[in-house]
């Protein structure tokens, strides 16, 4: 890995340079936009950076408090959670093509195909994209969205689950996924609701708070503000849905951020096995969207 460098960033949504510093996380500055109130990282890591860390360490085994390592072993959970975003698509959407945008281990993907889509996945880490093509025998496609055209190809659905928050620049991301939508498509995304009360009354302690993962905090204001640039129409959009989870994956992940409610809990519930891995289904403050791309005639 190339040293770490960092640049000004300027908001995300409404491309303001003026930011009130709020606090400091893992040697990182999160700020607020003082026009539109979107928290994000400043200064951030370059995008060279970020798209070596993403290609080759943010997945991989060695680092196991890392959230990439976690997904990739807790393929479990996330195939229940997807499960649940299936049962949406299969009520509201007619089967077809669809796209999973940062898909990593491809649970979803997986999960996708065999309730009858015709599905793939894009994922820019090398590692997490040879694990899914490799243990859950999906289509995969290695590399960053922007940079990894589909051609003319056109898709039903595309999915973004826990991957808004990372990208280097999610306008770019949003409009690359409105080309690639086919007339009448939907855009999922799934994305933290930093609105929620864990996270405002957990503060710079909340897990979700993860620089530099996560670049971008969104609320459900700030979410559909950055969509209707981006031309899309918001027709759905929940700010507190369910997850599955397991309390040894809540552990894992909150073992940096609260290392003392992490001793606590492991010395005590932790210590049941059984318990830790009962997977429960927990309605958090994370928000999924659901859009559809304005035609030019209509954005005109």
């Amino acid at each position: 890995m190339a040293e770490l460098t960092l640049q000004q960033a300027r908001c995300p949504v409404c491309d303001d340079d003026r930011a009130l510093r709020c606090f400091d996380k893992n040697d990182f500055s999160i700020v607020e936009c003082r026009t539109c109130r979107l928290r994000y990282v400043n200064p951030r890591p370059t995008r060279e950076w970020l798209d070596a860390w993403y290609r080759h360490e943010y997945f991989s085994l060695s680092h196991e408090d890392a959230s990439g390592a976690q997904h990739l072993q807790h393929g479990g959970i996330k195939t229940a959670t997807a499960q649940l975003r299936l049962q949406w698509l299969r009520d509201s959407h007619p089967k077809g093509r669809l796209l999973d945008i940062g898909c990593g281990g491809g649970f979803f993907v997986r999960a996708a195909a065999a309730d009858g889509w015709d599905a793939i996945g894009i994922e820019p880490s090398v590692e997490a994209a040879r694990c899914a093509a490799r243990a859950q025998q999906v289509r995969v496609v290695a590399g960053r969205l922007e940079a990894t055209p589909f051609a003319d190809t056109r898709f039903d659905v595309i999915t973004m689950f826990d991957v808004l928050e990372h990208v280097f620049c999610p306008r770019i991301c949003l409009a690359e996924a409105r080309r690639l939508l086919a007339p009448g498509g939907r855009l999922m995304i799934e994305t933290p609701n930093m609105a929620g009360w864990l996270p405002r009354v957990m503060g710079l302690r909340h897990p979700w708070i993860r620089p530099p993962e996560h670049l971008t905090y969104f609320t459900p204001a700030t979410l559909r503000k950055l969509l209707t640039q981006c031309g899309f129409q918001v027709e759905e959009l929940h700010g507190n849905t369910r997850k599955v989870l397991t309390l040894d994956y809540v552990l894992a992940l909150i073992a940096r951020t609260n290392p003392l409610v992490t001793a606590l809990l492991t010395g005590t519930i932790g210590r049941w096995n059984t318990v830790c891995r009962y997977p429960l289904s927990v309605p958090l403050a994370t928000m999924l969207a659901v859009a559809r791309p304005i035609p030019q005639e209509e954005s005109a």
